[in-house]
């Protein structure tokens, strides 16, 4: 597995694709904006797509979803939780945020915490996080943990926005602070990380496995 990312959008959200080097199938992670770009990146990772999943509803995590559901004709995975926020232009933030028109898309797979979502030949598993909003979801796959929205180097989601629950966030950051062993970080937008460093250094994260 190698995996390769991009910075999408006004927002520079991280759009991931996670390429599976024996099947040649990719999954991609959180298509923000910028369909053209995320599109020739998949072309030239020598990878086609199978799968799009999304770790949440908000636009500058599904801007370009429609496009690559369109270029590809794979299939789509969201947390089950996050559905309005999909169809939803005022909860997702498009209507505020985007000047384009919004079309809602209904995805193939409505996943849930626990769950297992096999993609390219790689196994995600979700871990529902809510907090940011009411379905925000990591995903596992083998040593990376796709943090999306939920955390961040150094920080964590904002709970401001609608639907967002700040005793929801605590409960999550816990979650993920006593997550058993050390991952990769890979958040939705900024820096990479590990576990083992934001368990120590995050002022969201630190102490939260004995809270």
């Amino acid at each position: 597995m190698h995996i390769q990312y991009l910075r999408v959008g006004r927002l520079e959200t991280n759009c991931y694709i996670v390429c599976n080097d024996e099947t040649k199938r990719c999954a991609v992670i959180d298509p923000g904006a910028d369909a053209a770009r995320i599109i020739d990146a998949v072309r030239r990772s020598g990878c086609a797509p199978d799968m799009i999943l999304l770790t949440h509803g908000h636009f500058d995590h599904i801007g370009a979803v429609r496009e690559l559901l369109a270029e590809f004709g794979c299939k789509l995975a969201a947390p089950k939780a996050e559905l309005d926020f999909l169809n939803n232009p005022h909860r997702n933030l498009h209507s505020s945020m985007s000047g384009e028109d919004f079309v809602p898309f209904a995805p193939d797979i409505l996943f849930e915490d626990g769950d297992t979502v096999e993609a390219a030949g790689l196994s995600f598993k979700a871990l529902h996080t809510p907090g940011h909003t009411p379905g925000s979801s990591c995903l596992l796959c083998d040593d990376v943990l796709f943090t999306g929205d939920t955390l961040f180097a150094g920080s964590a989601g904002r709970t401001d926005f609608p639907g967002g629950d700040p005793a929801a966030m605590r409960a999550s950051l816990r979650k993920l602070a006593m997550l058993a062993g050390n991952y990769q970080v890979l958040p939705g937008h900024g820096p990479f990380s590990t576990l083992e460093k934001e368990r120590v250094e995050n002022p969201y994260l630190e102490g939260a496995a004995d809270a």
